[in-house]
């Protein structure tokens, strides 16, 4: 299943609500659809109030609520990919339609976890173009919830860097609290996939590491968009082996497998899981290499478009701006 937050083109943000794609290119609103299913197929009275509390609008939330949760989305998605077919013209118990063209929709960041722990020289090419052998522990940051945008969000150029790059990256959701988990359970914890693309101030974090540390070089304001959707575990075995790319204004400026990774998912779980994980955590597994660091012309500019790419999730698309005046 691909889960996202979205809305209607023209909606505000405060309407945004959980959905689920089904058909072809259409998303369903998951809350409305299941409280008419338990309403008029099961004959639940309390079908609006379980709705709210199982199909919140914030993934977040819904990971939250746990199995039961789980539960009811299957339920609801069930019932809903089969009545797309029948009925696509569709309402909800208060009128509005339940199916709408994912191109008619505004899609929002599916997650906005806790905490964003990235992984840098996660890849044999990274490694040889910043002249660094992979450490001894996986290399880790911190990317703030202040950094996530969602998809076709402008990415702000900030006035302190000439020095802006990009790297698409498979970022993995946490399904549930866990602490200390062992490699062989980290599935279990995995609420399932999404892209993100870690933004970096490349000049910016060369005068922080001389200073001992990397903060902001990560953390500007939209350096970490996320999208376009969750994609649930069951949908993708094998997230070891998936194809990522980059393009920048239609030009290849990434592309490797996430079959390369020197640190693979379990082992990455099992060593961030030291520190608690909360539902709706991302971590960002690291990039191919390329870009900006092989080629400085590639640093980006106002205007600039990427595409993030990962295989069996989608792409994530967002546009570069200069960051505007305060």
């Amino acid at each position: 299943m691909k889960i996202m937050r979205y809305s209607r083109k023209g909606e505000k943000a405060s309407q945004a609500r959980l959905g689920v794609l089904v058909g072809n290119d259409v998303i369903a609103d998951l809350r409305a659809g299941y409280a008419r299913y338990l309403i008029d197929e099961i004959g639940n009275a309390k079908g609006r109030e379980l709705a709210a509390i199982f199909l919140p609008a914030y993934i977040a939330q819904f990971l939250h609520a746990g199995a039961p949760a789980w539960e009811a989305l299957a339920e609801a998605y069930g019932w809903l990919s089969d009545l797309v077919k029948s009925e696509p013209d569709a309402l909800g118990l208060t009128g509005h339609e339940l199916f709408l063209p994912l191109a008619e929709c505004r899609l929002y960041a599916p997650v906005r976890g806790s905490k964003i722990i990235g992984i840098g020289r996660n890849y044999p090419n990274y490694t040889k173009h910043d002249g660094k052998a992979a450490g001894l522990v996986p290399a880790g940051f911190i990317k703030v919830p202040s950094c996530i945008v969602g998809p076709g969000r402008d990415i702000f150029k900030p006035r302190a860097t000439q020095q802006l790059d990009c790297e698409t990256e498979l970022a993995i959701v946490i399904g549930r609290q866990c602490k200390n988990v062992p490699e062989e359970k980290a599935y279990d914890v995995i609420a399932g996939y999404t892209i993100l693309n870690d933004v970096t101030a490349r000049d910016v974090g060369k005068l922080e590491r001389q200073a001992g540390h990397m903060l902001l070089a990560k953390a500007f304001d939209t350096f970490a968009p996320m999208g376009p959707w969750l994609v649930t575990k069951v949908e993708i075995p094998d997230p070891m082996n998936l194809r990522i790319t980059t393009r920048v204004n239609g030009e290849l400026r990434q592309e490797g497998s996430t079959s390369e990774m020197i640190w693979s998912i379990p082992k990455l779980v099992s060593y961030i899981s030291q520190m608690t994980l909360m539902p709706g955590d991302i971590i960002s597994t690291g990039s191919p290499g390329g870009g900006a660091l092989t080629r400085p012309e590639w640093y980006l500019n106002a205007g600039d478009v990427i595409e993030c790419e990962v295989e069996k999730i989608g792409m994530l698309m967002n546009a570069v701006v200069d960051e505007p005046k305060a």
